[in-house]
């Protein structure tokens, strides 16, 4: 256990070192409500912070997969994106 407790802690330190450049972007990030220091780090390792690259917030949300779908219509599902249980 302690092992295992001391390589999370170098790894912690590891994360830190390589964000340090990104300190600005996480700490505006870690203001979004239910995003944190570590949600902040998965983002900016996944996207990068160059949002020049991305068309609009739409594109990264779908790219990011938290784009909502709409799979349902007038009270009726979809088929296409409906998986039968």
């Amino acid at each position: 256990m302690n092992y295992l407790e001391k390589t999370i802690e170098e790894l912690e330190e590891q994360i830190d070192n390589l964000l340090s450049p990104y300190r600005k972007q996480v700490e505006l990030l870690d203001t979004i409500p239910g995003v944190n220091k570590n949600a902040a780090a998965t983002f900016i390792a996944e996207m990068g912070v160059d949002m020049s690259v991305v068309k609009s917030s739409k594109h990264l949300a779908s790219w990011a997969g938290v784009c909502p779908g709409n799979n349902e219509s007038a009270g009726k599902k979809n088929k296409q994106n409906h998986t039968r249980k």
